[in-house]
């Protein structure tokens, strides 16, 4: 690790991740217990490797797929001014890059942008690099220096797999769910490496206890932004309710209007129906004595007369007649008694004197019988 001298550390504009120079770290894979926290044993392998205390270091770490070890990093707090770290997604190193897509076997990568160059090479026992070279170096002896760090990493690990070689800048793409590097290799096309947010998390070099206040404070801000949602939700409710009650009030004032408005009308179409229905009800109900009359004369024989009528209610009639032949008052009777008007019929009062049979008949009529009934009909 260089000597610490402070520098600026770069820009970051909000929720972005910052990049830092790769030359600026101590790298070292380290075996983990997977049943313990992994934090916790880089920490210990930190505190055992490390030239400085951890107590004055910006680390970070990424374990492997298997949790069987981990790729722990380190820089010295001095060597970068953290003022702009506040607002970033997370801080990392350059060569987290590299570490994507990886194989199984034994394969070198490097990458340099004019200003940094990174050697990181596999020793085919993991996903993670054995060993992670980087140095500041200029253009003119960018190629000496590449193949100087190729040597060291053979001396340091045996035979060396291929060499893939990866230039320019660094794109990165931060997404709450995953963020992406991409780079370009030499030869053409790109190297997309993508890590899930817990893995940016547990690589973000910046101080932990101030990673642990600036997590719970974005929770906390979550959790507001949520309330804050669910109180203008119910206040934008609560508004549609007030604005719908209003809205039916006055449509509520507007059909009381146009009823008090009309209720004059209304009242007299009310009063003319009920005069209609009284008047046809009265024309039900009054007395039909020449309908009743005429029912029983239809069938009177041509030598009754009758000599006196009395209606009793709607549909009773009392009639006195007389007659010079008797078997003409018998006749009558059964033909007053066969007509379908007629419910009930009493015959009384039959008398012979001075030559005529006189009686007394009372009829009473079916409910309705006697609509339509008009004329009369029979003997005159």
């Amino acid at each position: 690790m260089p000597t610490p001298t402070e520098t600026s550390a770069p820009a970051a504009a909000l929720d972005e991740i910052v990049v830092l120079p790769p030359e600026a770290f101590f790298v070292r894979r380290v075996a983990l217990d997977a049943a313990a926290p992994a934090a916790e044993q880089v920490e210990l392998a930190l505190e055992t490797h490390a030239p400085f205390a951890v107590g004055q270091l910006y680390y970070g770490f990424l374990p492997a797929p298997d949790g069987a070890s981990a790729l722990a990093f380190a820089t010295h707090r001095r060597l970068f001014a953290a003022e702009g770290w506040d607002g970033a997604a997370a801080v990392l190193p350059a060569f987290v890059a590299l570490l994507g897509d990886a194989s199984s076997g034994k394969a070198v990568r490097t990458w340099s942008d004019g200003n940094s160059l990174i050697v990181a090479a596999w020793d085919g026992a993991g996903s993670l690099p054995a060993l992670v070279l980087a140095r500041k170096v200029e253009p003119a002896t960018e190629a000496a220096e590449r193949d100087r760090l190729l040597d060291e990493a053979k001396a340091r690990l045996g035979e060396l797999g291929a060499v893939e070689e990866f230039v320019g800048p660094i794109s990165v793409v931060p997404r709450k769910e995953a963020s992406e590097f991409t780079v370009a290799r030499r030869s053409g096309g790109t190297l997309a490496t993508r890590f899930e947010e817990a893995a940016v998390q547990a690589m973000d070099v910046r101080d932990k206890a101030v990673l642990a206040d600036r997590r719970a404070t974005q929770q906390r801000d979550r959790l507001l932004w949520r309330v804050l949602q669910v109180t203008v939700g119910c206040i934008a409710f609560a508004a549609v309710l007030e604005l719908a009650a209003f809205l039916g009030g006055m449509l509520l004032d507007q059909q009381r209007e146009a009823q008090r408005i009309l209720a004059p009308n209304v009242e007299k179409i009310q009063t003319a129906q009920t005069l209609g229905t009284r008047i046809e009800e009265m024309a039900q109900r009054r007395l039909r004595a020449m309908e009743m009359l005429a029912v029983v004369n239809s069938v009177r024989p041509g030598g009754v007369v009758f000599s006196r009528s009395v209606t009793s209610g709607r549909d009773t009639i009392e009639i006195m007649g007389q007659s010079a032949n008797a078997d003409n008052v018998g006749a009558f009777e059964s033909a007053a008694r066969a007509l379908p008007q007629v419910a009930t019929l009493e015959m009384s009062n039959v008398e012979l004197r001075e030559g005529l049979a006189t009686f007394r008949f009372v009829a009473t009529f079916k409910d309705g019988s006697l609509a339509g009934v008009a004329g009369t009909g029979g003997a005159k």
